[in-house]
């Protein structure tokens, strides 16, 4: 094949050899090698794999020989309209002892406010025992209150120290003062990235499932709205005495204090119950007990 000379609009004539004519192809025909990513647009940004397939195995006609060279091809249109998240892999290092590391997070707010006028809580859960405490609030703005109270509290039941708090980026939890304090007691912080709760896993989950099992004994005895902080201190006190599958044959309460729990005691939110009345609150007529509604435990 050979260039002759050169012509206006840069074109060129050539002489070709007929006897070598079919190694060169200049037809549209269904056998010609295509670039693949020219099929992957045509056909809506398919999947180049489920392109190849198609190719492969003669699911339809018309589609030519791909070759291999772009498979590797990054469809710039295709970032923008179809990218997901990696999946998160579920954490397999683990706490080797309590208050190694803490999980914390802010539930709220709520329409209704508590019988206390508290919209929010905030837990905090520890990764070894998985063994959650609870704090209701008026505003977010009392998480550092209550984290001081938590670490009081915690630290002279185990006699171990805090190592490591994980949250969210959240204002509630990057104010000087609550960052100063952590930085005297040597806690490391981590902080989980914008917009992925996945990172903090272990609070959003726990935040969810308290949500859910308070909401159903809500519901279930039609309970006014306003004991929503009820339902939800006395569903953490049963989680604390519930398996879970992060703690093996144990319950998070037994892996915290070394103490089994016992349930005899249990009753059913939001039952009728008679309360008795001290001789002293009452004249020799009056009633010995008062009808109440049960609407929780004391939480240790």
């Amino acid at each position: 094949m050979i260039a002759k000379g050169k012509k206006e609009g840069r074109m060129f004539t050539m002489d070709v050899d007929s006897s070598n004519s079919h190694k060169f192809c200049f037809t549209h025909d269904n056998k010609k090698i295509a670039e693949i990513d020219l099929w992957h647009k045509r056909i809506g940004h398919v999947n180049i794999h489920k392109l190849k397939n198609m190719q492969s195995h003669g699911l339809v006609i018309g589609l030519p020989r791909f070759m291999d060279k772009n498979m590797q091809h990054v469809c710039e249109a295709c970032q923008y309209g179809k990218q997901v998240r990696l999946p998160f892999e579920k954490e397999s290092v683990r706490s080797t002892h309590a208050l190694q590391l803490i999980h914390t997070d802010v539930w709220g707010p709520t329409k209704e406010t508590s019988i206390g006028g508290n919209r929010y809580y905030v837990t905090f859960i520890d990764d070894f025992t998985r063994k959650v405490w609870i704090y209701f609030m008026k505003n977010k703005c009392d998480v550092f209150y209550y984290f001081k109270m938590f670490k009081n509290q915690v630290e002279k039941e185990s006699s171990e120290n805090i190592k490591i708090l994980r949250s969210d980026g959240g204002g509630k939890y990057l104010s000087l003062e609550f960052s100063n304090f952590l930085y005297e007691c040597g806690i490391r912080r981590q902080f989980t990235c914008r917009y992925t709760p996945q990172q903090n896993g272990v609070a959003e989950r726990k935040n969810r499932v308290i949500a859910e099992i308070a909401r159903c004994m809500l519901n279930e005895k039609n309970m006014p709205r306003c004991f929503w902080a009820d339902a939800v201190f006395t569903t953490v006190y049963l989680i604390n005495r519930t398996p879970t599958t992060s703690v093996h044959i144990i319950t998070p309460e037994e892996a915290w204090s070394g103490r089994k729990p016992d349930l005899s005691h249990l009753r059913i939110f939001g039952c009728v119950c008679y309360v008795h009345i001290p001789s002293e609150l009452r004249s020799k007529l009056d009633a010995k007990s008062e009808k109440c509604v049960f609407v929780g435990y004391f939480l240790e």
